[in-house]
């Protein structure tokens, strides 16, 4: 069993579930001899099945409470079911276990990293917007740049890319291209993702009426 090092068979033994459980109840039953034949509620016997069909299901009777009340008895019933433990698993299955739970946590992580590496260009778009581009589009990216711009909140990132280029080759003029010029030479392409990142963020506050 070559991949199953020990790392992958702490992830196995941690997450792959050997037993199942649930819990039936009967209310203010009154015959303890007729029990097990009359239908249960709650949990999987789902006012459905009685104790004899959960065992020809498969399940045991792990517990009984019963409780006097002044109608009967109330039973409650906890049924547990064994599913294959890992010594019953031959070599292929636990390693198709251990891949699936492997490459789970592999996409967890990268989601992670994902989110990581979104904030902190947030963050860093946020300086950039504050500092160069909030005095003409607005605190919510959301005004027309002396009435001749698109609001920067509706545009997409290759949409703004383009409008860049454009300005930094002179070919983009609504008649005040001279005032974005200097910007859209400091405008990297990575800054110019920061900057977009951030006011991603400005677009999901005002979806949720954070941004006042």
């Amino acid at each position: 069993m070559k991949i199953l090092s020990s790392i992958a068979l702490g992830i196995l033994t941690s997450t792959y579930t050997l037993a199942q459980t649930t819990m039936c109840f009967k209310e203010n039953h009154t015959s303890m001899i007729t029990i097990e034949k009359t239908v249960l509620n709650g949990g999987l016997c789902s006012s459905k099945k009685s104790v004899i069909d959960m065992k020809k299901d498969g399940w045991i009777v792990d517990d009984i409470k019963i409780e006097k009340t002044s109608l009967g008895n109330n039973y409650i019933y906890i049924f547990k079911k064994n599913n294959k433990t890992l010594s019953s698993l031959n070599e292929a299955e636990i390693e198709k276990i251990v891949m699936k739970k492997l490459e789970t946590r592999k996409k967890e992580e990268i989601e992670i990293q994902k989110r990581d590496i979104k904030l902190k260009m947030s963050k860093s778009g946020k300086e950039i917007y504050l500092r160069h581009c909030q005095s003409c589009h607005g605190k919510n990216a959301d005004i027309k740049s002396h009435n001749t711009s698109r609001p920067l909140i509706n545009l997409s990132f290759t949409d703004m890319k383009l409008a860049i280029r454009d300005y930094t080759l002179g070919e983009y003029d609504r008649g005040r291209a001279f005032i974005m010029k200097p910007y859209s030479d400091l405008l990297t392409t990575k800054r110019l993702k920061d900057v977009y990142s951030y006011i991603q963020t400005l677009k999901d506050n005002n979806k949720t009426g954070d941004n006042k």
